[in-house]
């Protein structure tokens, strides 16, 4: 081989370099895209946190609908779950609640979820009726625990 061959030989593997690194580094953009797309918040609709079961049964009877779950903090009462905040009043109206309702901004990463929950939004946002409402968010806190809580 002559020099002239080794200088054309040399100059393609620099040009294979450059241009692999711009291809790759294009997917990896792409690739963080939709990931980040997949994580949003869901606001979780909390009724209270008790650290006794029964004491929690006993201040849960005149709700229509609620989910409950524990964790080292006690027991947490949910009553509704949206991805929309606005959407608070509405479904706490449903309830017939005079309390005040915490609402827990919370991480989700289960697409199927997420995809779920806005659904169900929809529908909650257009609608004025307390029953459907209250039967989505029954769903919803449904498949909550489903899909998120129980590690699907």
């Amino acid at each position: 081989m002559n020099k002239k061959n080794i200088k054309y030989i040399f100059i393609a593997i620099i040009f294979g370099i450059l241009i692999g690194r711009y291809i790759f580094g294009q997917y990896e953009v792409e690739a963080k895209k939709v990931m980040n797309e997949e994580k949003k918040y869901v606001y979780l609709m909390q009724y209270g946190v008790y650290s006794d079961l029964n004491v929690m049964n006993d201040n849960t009877k005149s709700l229509k609908n609620f989910f409950y779950y524990e964790d080292k903090d006690g027991y947490h009462v949910l009553i509704g779950i949206t991805l929309n905040e606005q959407l608070k009043e509405k479904i706490i109206n449903s309830y017939n609640i005079k309390e005040n309702i915490y609402m827990k901004k919370v991480k989700i990463e289960n697409a199927e979820f997420l995809q779920l929950l806005e659904q169900y939004d929809s529908l909650i946002s257009q609608t004025d009726d307390d029953d459907i409402i209250l039967t989505s968010e029954k769903q919803i806190l449904s498949k909550y625990e489903e899909l998120i809580l129980s590690g699907y």
